[in-house]
């Protein structure tokens, strides 16, 4: 992938056809974080005043939203020092247990704030006198009813099936959270990187993916690959371009490929390494390229061609976005309906 010099990251893939509601949110992500950014440090307070006493974190999510979670779940021990679990919707709406909530933060992530899991989850944290907070793009909806404390994504009302300025808006919430965790050096550093993240996403959006769409576009499967922070990356990568392209993609992290799934690829298994410079988890991403090359498989990065001095703590927010590209880019090529792909629907309502 590398920096486009022609083509404005406006315009769209057809040019005789009008954009894509996907396209046109995919292209509103800066100035949709940059609204969201306005409310940046009031958050944070709110969540250092509703946390106080929290040792912990505990997050529920589905989707995209469960990829946002993963982002967290590596930043807040980065600079809060605070554990964050994962929590397990099914126990509370199948087994009727309940996660360990006692002097933990429980966080719901719904961009509709309508899966009836997530909100189960918040409810039952609630009643047990846990501190909770929802991240959702409906400040009205389910979810933040059941929330001591709601940050609003403040993201346009997006349509197309596939999540993308959600998502992104979804990353910079769970970093203002981290940021109220955090001590106040690093939260201070956390929130300035924060305030770069617009100007980088609009740099980030003009990556040429021409060689991805290529590379992905030859075959009905594929692999992504993501450590650390970028982990997160991966996961969203593979789900965009699975959702949107009919293409069977699947993340991992290097040592998780590396335990036996590395053994099903090879020529027909084009595979996106998420390393930007920087990032702690690059290296070990990178040193894969050679090992998949020796398997035939076809590579492809995200990392050099993003923009350059990308804070390493932010970046997923930036390399998230020549992923959502190409998934786009290449299921134009494919001739889908980009905006209701594969049948899927917009809410999805787990229980």
């Amino acid at each position: 992938m590398s920096p486009q010099e022609t083509e404005h990251p406006g315009e769209h893939a057809d040019r005789g056809a009008r954009p894509s509601r996907l396209e046109r949110e995919l292209h509103a992500q800066p100035d949709a974080l940059r609204t969201f950014l306005t409310t940046a440090g009031p958050a944070a307070a709110a969540v250092r005043e509703l946390a106080a006493a929290a040792c912990g974190v505990v997050l529920a999510a589905r989707g995209s939203s469960d990829n946002a979670a993963r982002y967290a779940q590596y930043l807040v021990p980065l600079v809060a020092e605070r554990e964050v679990t994962l929590a397990t919707p099914s126990l509370v709406t199948t087994y009727g247990a309940s996660p360990v909530v006692h002097r933990r933060l429980v966080v719901g992530i719904s961009q509709s704030g309508s899966s009836p899991d997530i909100v189960a989850v918040l409810r039952d944290a609630r009643e047990r006198g846990a501190p909770t907070l929802a991240v959702t793009n409906d400040p009205g909806s389910d979810l933040a009813a059941q929330a001591d404390l709601v940050l609003p994504l403040h993201v346009d009302e997006e349509r197309s099936v596939a999540a993308t300025g959600t998502y992104t808006a979804s990353l910079a919430a769970l970093a203002v959270v981290a940021a109220g965790l955090a001590p106040e050096p690093a939260a201070e550093a956390l929130l300035a990187d924060l305030d770069r993240v617009p100007a980088l996403v609009e740099q980030a959006l003009a990556v040429d993916v021409d060689e991805a769409v290529d590379v992905f576009g030859a075959s009905w499967r594929g692999v992504t690959v993501g450590r650390g922070v970028n982990l997160a990356t991966a996961h969203e990568a593979a789900l965009k371009l699975t959702e949107l392209t009919g293409s069977l993609v699947a993340p991992f992290s290097p040592a998780d490929l590396r335990h036996g799934p590395i053994g099903a690829v090879g020529p027909g298994t084009p595979t996106l390494l998420v390393a930007p410079d920087g990032e702690a988890g690059s290296r070990s991403v990178l040193e894969l390229r050679d090992e998949l090359r020796e398997r035939g498989a076809p590579v492809v990065v995200i990392g050099p061609d993003l923009p350059s001095g990308t804070p390493p703590l932010v970046s997923p927010i930036v390399a998230v976005v020549p992923a959502q590209t190409l998934a786009w880019r290449l299921a134009v090529a494919r001739g889908v309906d980009v905006d209701a792909p594969g049948g899927l629907h917009k809410i999805t309502r787990t229980e």
